[in-house]
């Protein structure tokens, strides 16, 4: 008995570190953008509005139409969009490196997003009916591998472009085909491991989406869905201003910027691996608060210190608290619907975040009118707000006090 629950807990790692590899695959081909900016900027004469554009796009395309995917995700299974989602999302990036035209850039994407909104309904809701008693773990197992994608892509962009300009983008095709194949080979466990420890069926329940909508649970994900547009507000507005406030601004390296973003991201990645056991520990909510709290002092200390050995420990510290909350914000929701488990994080993963993307456009024709300096204080103002939002939020019991995932 003992080996075969032993055997149960190495399949169950594995899957969730085969899906964490996925949203790695899928936010490194996001986290490349940032640094891409500057290169279209350059070429193409765009002002800093049409780059907010190709934000918006990349935003929109891989976010808002998540809860669509989530709620296909609820009706049947869908596991094969996992390895599809990883191909279509650094196809659409290389073809953004390869286009000739802004029109085409465009197009490449939004092809992208759509992989990587194709991706995350149905990962998340896999690491959700595996994570047994554990979901705040196992779901900060899935999400640190994004962390860690968007971390690692400004670096990785900047190698393809220093190895053959725009057109390494095509690059990222390789990893792509790698983790693929992995994800289509996991799919016949997931399943197995799902129908065995899911707490609710895997299919849909015969309970109606209606009946969970309660009014009291409406204002809860109307709160939980505004916290994560702000947090979204603040997580696009630094990681996609920061490289043209550094070689704009400042007149500083783009190697430097590129560091910036990606010690951010990277440090946001560790902070996912503690916010999730913390969160199972203390309580959601706690969480949430103490993350916007703490952020607040940071990033203001962080625009201050835009250069030199303080700038990467505070963004350092600022990514660390401020992502922490990622994995938690999903598994609130999903306790929220636990019968529609797919729409739910497609709700945050994608609409909630997606809608957050709408700051791509304004913060760059903010900047256009009144520069990156400006854009970057509004910024810093931001988790004010979202931490009042988050002190309305309903007190949810932890749902353990320790222990291994099971």
């Amino acid at each position: 008995m003992r080996g075969c629950k032993a055997s149960g807990r190495s399949l169950q790692w594995l899957l969730l570190v085969i899906l964490s590899l996925g949203h790695l695959l899928t936010d490194l081909v996001g986290g490349a953008l940032p640094v891409l900016l500057p290169v279209l900027r350059e070429e193409f004469a765009l002002s800093y509005t049409s780059l907010g554009a190709i934000v918006l796009v990349s935003n929109l395309s891989a976010s808002v139409v998540q809860p669509l995917f989530g709620i296909w995700s609820d009706r049947r299974s869908i596991r094969w969009l996992l390895p599809v989602g990883c191909i279509v999302s650094a196809l659409g990036m290389a073809m953004a490196g390869v286009a000739p035209t802004y029109l085409l850039i465009l197009v490449g994407i939004a092809l992208s997003g759509i992989g990587t909104a194709a991706y995350h309904p149905e990962a998340s809701k896999q690491a959700f009916l595996i994570g047994g008693e554990k979901k705040a773990t196992a779901l900060s197992i899935y999400s640190v591998g994004g962390n860690v994608g968007f971390g690692l892509g400004p670096l990785f962009a900047t190698f393809l472009l220093d190895l053959s300009g725009r057109k390494g983008m095509v690059g990222l095709l390789i990893p792509a085909l790698i983790i693929a194949l992995l994800a289509n080979w996991s799919l016949p466990s997931l399943r197995r491991l799902a129908d065995q420890r899911a707490s609710i069926p895997e299919k849909t329940s015969n309970q109606g989406l209606k009946s969970e909508l309660t009014r009291g649970v409406v204002f809860s994900l109307f709160l939980l869905v505004m916290i994560v547009i702000l947090r979204s507000f603040i997580h696009i507005g630094l990681t996609n201003f920061i490289p043209l406030y550094v070689v704009d601004h400042l007149h500083g390296d783009s190697h430097f910027a590129a560091l910036l973003v990606s010690v951010f991201l990277l440090s946001g990645a560790v902070g996912t691996i503690f916010g999730g056991p913390i969160a199972d520990r203390f309580g959601r909510k706690k969480v949430i608060m103490l993350s916007f709290l703490l952020i607040i002092p940071s990033l203001w200390l962080f625009l201050l210190h835009s250069s030199g050995i303080w700038s990467l420990l505070l963004a350092a510290w600022s990514g660390f608290i401020l992502i922490s909350t990622f994995a938690v914000t999903i598994v609130y929701a999903q306790e929220m619907l636990p019968h529609h488990v797919g729409l739910a994080s497609g709700l945050i993963l994608g609409f909630a975040f997606g809608v957050g993307a709408l700051g791509g456009l304004a913060f760059g024709a903010a900047a256009d009118a009144w520069g990156i300096p400006a854009v970057l204080k509004v910024v810093c103002l931001l988790p004010i707000p979202a931490f009042l939002l988050a002190l309305a939020l309903p007190d949810q019991e932890p749902r353990s006090k320790g222990g291994a995932l099971s």
